[in-house]
């Protein structure tokens, strides 16, 4: 059996459009252990609409999510 490692801090750019406006979030995300990128875009998006509810159906025009390291 493996041992869990944390996937470590990663970064992300996410913008969201709809014919009322756009709204972009950026910010770093800490994934939990076996966490999926799939996992992470459902969790950034959330935080995303809490900040621009008006975009609750908008289509996704850029999201990024890459290590956080230089």
């Amino acid at each position: 059996m493996q041992n869990a490692q944390s996937q470590g801090s990663l970064m992300y750019v996410l913008t969201l459009s709809t014919s009322r406006g756009q709204g972009t979030v950026t910010g770093t995300y800490n994934p939990a252990v076996g966490e999926t990128r799939l996992d992470a875009y459902g969790s950034i998006r959330r935080h995303a609409l809490t900040i621009y509810p008006h975009l609750q159906d908008a289509t996704v025009v850029f999201f990024s999510l890459e290590p956080n390291t230089l």
